[in-house]
């Protein structure tokens, strides 16, 4: 299992997310499973939620 901490402090799951979405204007990175989003992280900038991004990017496609 993967396990992230949010920007929150909370934890989320790697293994039960099914889409991670960075919103282009919403300078959000919402966490959706199945049928739901389970959690959406808020950053003060676009530049900040795509770091995210390469971040979840870089850990998830490790080899």
């Amino acid at each position: 299992m993967k396990w992230i901490e949010l920007k929150n402090g909370d934890l989320i799951n790697l293994d039960a997310v099914a889409v991670i979405i960075a919103g282009e204007k919403s300078n959000r990175v919402c966490y959706v499973a199945e049928r739901e989003t389970i959690a959406v992280e808020i950053f003060a900038t676009h530049e900040q939620a795509e770091c995210r991004m390469q971040q979840l990017k870089d850990l998830l496609l490790e080899k």
